[in-house]
């Protein structure tokens, strides 16, 4: 009864938006007025590993611009800028914003789409830390990381220091990825659902949306 009532009161109706900024908002987002108290600790975690992830891919950006200007390496501005515009919002729309639903409508589906998603985002930040370069079409300088850090550090000593920050960013955020998948988890176990449950509800979400015809609210 009370996820039913925390879900009409925190529903699209009759919210402002005030996400991400108040003079460009376009969703409601309040941690401590729309998810229960249990998963509330959990949920702040979550964000703040999205926010250093946007951080990270921010200042990776100004680095390899910094480095177009001193290089004319544009290669890797353009897949810095790509990593930066495509990460920040995939980020917020196909894992926080699912975790942030599920533990306020307490749906087991949307656990398991979190569960998913954010094993892309692990991987993804581990490849950011490590920057191997040019594995998978990646631009050696596209992004800071711990294998093209010495030769930063050999060049201009200013983008060498800029080099060091975004690394230690990618890094953190790949620490604090791994402890937030295990606090989810746990939180997921402890709200009464399992990995059977989870399936169940994505079977009968996928025979709801093929029967009308949409995705779109799945796995939302």
């Amino acid at each position: 009864l009370e996820v039913r009532e925390r879900s009409a009161r925190s529903g699209g109706g009759g919210k402002t938006p005030n996400w991400p900024f108040s003079f460009w908002a376009f969703t409601y987002h309040n941690i401590s007025d729309e998810i229960h108290p249990q998963h509330r600790s959990c949920v702040k975690f979550c964000y703040t590993v999205y926010c250093v992830f946007a951080l990270a891919l921010v200042s990776n950006f100004f680095v390899a611009m910094a480095r177009m200007f001193l290089h004319m390496d544009f290669a890797a501005f353009l897949m810095a800028f790509i990593y930066m515009v495509c990460g920040i919002p995939g980020a917020y729309m196909l894992w926080y914003r699912r975790v942030y639903n599920s533990c306020k409508t307490d749906r087991a589906f949307g656990f398991l789409w979190f569960f998913l998603m954010f094993m892309v985002h692990i991987g993804f930040v581990f490849f950011a830390t490590l920057a191997p370069p040019n594995m998978f079409g990646a631009q050696k300088w596209s992004l800071c990381g711990i294998l093209n850090l010495n030769e930063a550090l050999q060049g201009n000593k200013t983008i060498g220091v800029m080099h060091t920050i975004v690394m230690l960013l990618f890094a953190a955020d790949s620490v604090l990825s791994v402890l937030a998948i295990r606090w989810v988890y746990s939180s997921f176990r402890s709200g009464g659902h399992t990995l059977e449950q989870a399936r169940a509800e994505a079977y009968r979400e996928g025979i709801a949306a093929a029967t009308t015809g949409g995705i779109g609210s799945a796995a939302v």
